[in-house]
């Protein structure tokens, strides 16, 4: 995806919503987008090829506002607030057909919110994390959890805080990662296992301090209020790219950052003259772009190595809620209430 080129990428379609999208998910092979919608609990499927939208679920579950693909096209895992659902079925998951729009099976086991699914790329494994602070992993075979681990402990006794915890795969699928803050904002702990041998318990622990975070922001912002507030800033997510050597963390603030998937250290910051807005942002899917929600909902294409501005694109009224990278085509998906496809 070459952001350099002039008059590239640009709009090749919009697909209408009623309410703000709260996650995008592209099915693997690209061919299609799943948007869900929190505020209708709306579910709607993009013909990623053709630029419409093929089909549009409402659901009767609280908030749709979590969606995965999983490895079959016609199959999704859709996750909501539920608050309204009795008790046994509330923090659940549905694997939804889309074929004939039956809920094949429902995963419970999480007494919090899930704020996070990330699927195995190579198998129907799928980890979850929960305000529980507790990460399961689950087989779309079975309903009940394969297991479930704690968030990260600090060897140093330190006591956590009450962030939520976030797991991710990597683009093997044979190492994933958990973060999680500790108490009084001190910073994060990153935690990486081997899918294969989790019981073992992770093979690398890894601690980002606040100060380090604040020190990298403030070559970025000039004020020390600023830098001070972003750094302080809940993370809403964490991904791998997809060399397996950085991770791409996002807050609920107007910041985002790259960190040495090695040792934890912050390599690139992203922010937007210190905007308060949550920040959107996500990888291409070369790896060799950071692609951020931005003013006036333009979407920002940054260098993922150098930090080096090489794009702004505009073509959004509302602010950018959700950000997506087409893994097999020159495509992206950007999302306010309506949902654009920028091509090249």
């Amino acid at each position: 995806m070459n952001f350099t080129q002039q008059g590239l990428p640009k709009v090749g379609t919009v697909i209408k919503g009623k309410s703000p999208v709260s996650c995008l998910s592209y099915h693997e092979q690209g061919t299609h987008l799943y948007v869900a919608s929190k505020a209708d609990s709306t579910l709607r499927v993009v013909d990623c090829q053709h630029g419409v939208s093929e089909i549009a679920l409402k659901f009767d579950i609280d908030g749709i506002n979590l969606v995965e693909a999983t490895h079959h096209n016609q199959c999704l895992l859709i996750g909501g607030d539920n608050g309204m659902q009795p008790v046994g079925e509330r923090n659940s998951l549905c694997y939804l057909s889309l074929h004939d729009n039956k809920i094949l099976r429902q995963f419970r086991g999480h007494s919090g919110d899930i704020n996070d699914i990330s699927m195995s790329p190579v198998d129907d494994s799928f980890l979850t994390c929960s305000s529980d602070k507790t990460m399961k992993l689950w087989d779309l075979k079975q309903a009940g959890p394969v297991a479930e681990m704690t968030t990260p402990k600090s060897g140093s006794g330190m006591t956590l805080g009450d962030g939520a915890p976030h797991a991710s795969y990597d683009s093997t699928g044979l190492v994933f990662g958990v973060t999680a803050p500790l108490d009084q904002g001190a910073g994060h702990l990153i935690h990486l296992y081997d899918a294969r041998q989790y019981g073992n318990g992770a093979f690398a622990e890894l601690k980002l301090e606040r100060s380090s975070i604040i020190k990298a922001i403030q070559q970025k912002v000039s004020s020390p209020h600023i830098a001070e507030e972003l750094g302080s800033a809940e993370w809403s997510g964490m991904k791998f790219n997809k060399s397996g050597k950085g991770l791409l963390v996002t807050t609920k603030k107007g910041i985002a950052f790259m960190l040495d998937g090695y040792d934890g250290s912050v390599t690139n910051v992203f922010t937007v003259n210190g905007s308060s807005e949550p920040m959107a942002a996500c990888l291409s899917s070369d790896d060799k772009s950071v692609l951020c929600s931005g003013e006036h909902g333009a979407v920002i294409a940054y260098d993922s190595g150098t930090g080096v501005l090489l794009k702004k694109l505009e073509g959004k009224t509302g602010h950018v809620g959700c950000i997506a990278s087409n893994p097999k085509f020159a495509q992206i998906a950007s999302s306010c209430t309506d949902t654009a496809l920028w091509l090249w």
